[in-house]
Formats: C-alpha cells, sequence, structure tokens
C-alpha cells in the first residue's frame, strides 16, 4: 500500500466514522445526552480515538509521534503560555462573533438543554466537578478534538505536498469540524470553523500540539466555569 493510500485509510478509520456518527446522531435523534453521558461519552469514545489515533500513527502512517504531531521547536513552558494566547484570541472572536455573526445569523434552534443540566449538576456536585474540570475536560474535549484535528491535518498534507493543498486541506478539515457543531446552528458551525482555521494555520506553521490543548481547554473550560458561577447565583 502506497503512502497516499495509507494516510487516506487513516483518515477513514480514525475520523470520518466518529464525525459521521456525530451529524448523522445530531441529524436524526431529538433524545438529549444525560449528565452521564455528558461526563461517560467523552472519555470512552475520545480516549478510544486517542488510542487509535496513537496506533494508526505508528503502524500505518509509520511515523513517530513527534514527527506528526510535534515536529516543530519549543518548550513545554512556552507551549502553555502560547496556549493562554491562542485562547485569549479566541475569546476576542467569540466576542467578535457574537456582535456581529450570531446577530446577522439568529440561532432558531431551541437552547441546548444537554449543556445546561449538565452544568446545573456539576454545580451540585464537587466530585463531579472535579471529574468534568479534569480528564473529561483535558483528556475527552481537549486531547481528543486537538489530537484529532492534527492527525486529519497532517494525513491530508502527506496526501501531496503542495502548498495550495495544504491550505486548501485546513479548510477542509475545518468545514468537517464546524458541521459536527451543526447543533449550534448556522452561526455556530461557522464560527467554529473560523477559530479551525486560526488553529490550524498556527499548527501549520508551528507544528505544537500542546498550545492547541491548552488554548481548547482554555476556552471551553472558562465558558463553563462562567454559565456554573451563574447558575449558583
Amino acid at each position: 500500500m502506497n503512502k497516499i493510500a495509507k494516510n487516506i485509510l487513516a483518515i477513514c478509520i480514525a475520523i470520518l466514522p466518529i464525525n459521521i456518527i456525530m451529524i448523522w446522531y445530531r441529524l436524526t435523534q431529538t433524545q438529549s445526552f444525560s449528565t452521564t453521558d455528558m461526563t461517560v461519552y467523552p472519555l470512552l469514545f475520545g480516549g478510544g480515538t486517542i488510542i487509535l489515533i496513537l496506533l494508526l500513527n505508528k503502524y500505518l502512517i509509520k511515523d513517530t509521534f513527534k514527527t506528526t504531531f510535534n515536529s516543530g521547536k519549543g518548550t513545554w513552558y512556552w507551549d502553555i503560555l502560547v496556549g493562554i494566547g491562542l485562547a485569549i484570541i479566541y475569546f476576542i472572536m467569540f466576542f467578535i462573533e457574537r456582535a456581529t455573526l450570531y446577530q446577522w445569523i439568529p440561532n432558531n434552534n431551541p437552547p441546548n438543554t444537554e449543556l445546561i443540566n449538565v452544568m446545573g449538576d456539576l454545580a451540585n456536585s464537587p466530585m463531579l466537578m472535579v471529574i468534568w474540570f479534569g480528564p473529561v475536560l483535558w483528556i475527552g474535549i481537549a486531547l481528543f478534538e486537538e489530537l484529532s484535528r492534527a492527525f486529519l491535518l497532517k494525513t491530508l498534507w502527506n496526501i501531496n505536498k503542495d502548498k495550495d493543498w495544504h491550505i486548501m486541506a485546513i479548510f477542509i478539515a475545518s468545514a468537517l469540524i464546524g458541521a459536527v457543531h451543526l447543533y449550534q446552528g448556522t452561526a455556530g458551525i461557522i464560527s467554529i470553523g473560523l477559530k479551525s482555521v486560526v488553529i490550524s494555520f498556527y499548527f501549520y506553521k508551528y507544528r505544537r500540539i500542546l498550545p492547541l490543548i491548552v488554548s481548547h481547554a482554555i476556552y471551553d473550560g472558562l465558558q463553563f466555569a462562567f454559565f456554573i458561577i451563574e447558575i449558583r447565583q
């Protein structure tokens, strides 16, 4: 099997199934996830996908972790600082989008009761809060989504070394990632897609995975914390 076929196969095994399932579920199912679902599923499916990606990267793509995810120069403490900076950029985009994009494209979907219910349960359970802000946030959400993003980008880039294709791949990957968040409405899809473009271009230039994980965890974590504080008041 040649290199192009191996990379396409890796995408078909590790990336497409879970994303297609999520899109299908959001389009066809009306039942919301419970707090238990929202706690267990990220760890179960996210953790499983992380392992699958690492195995495919090593045994199918035959690349090292460093080659695929961390080939750029840097240090862990600088990565953390950059991650904080990227999270700030996320929040700047968040407020700009709320003043523009979400005004131009109103979301007529009902409120996301899943997250509202989860935040309510977190506010009343310190143990659940520790689990959520620990392994669920950092492994089941941030690590899973950013490792998946980086793996998708790298396998797409491996298909063709042309720079124009690499840039096109960023938009292809970002469109897929945005589509998975269709429950947030059209504006939400565009918003997530735009943030994905920003973080993907960062990864394209610097090839460091930790800043992506840190920025994602901070961005989501602060929003969760804000909702919990609002509920407690």
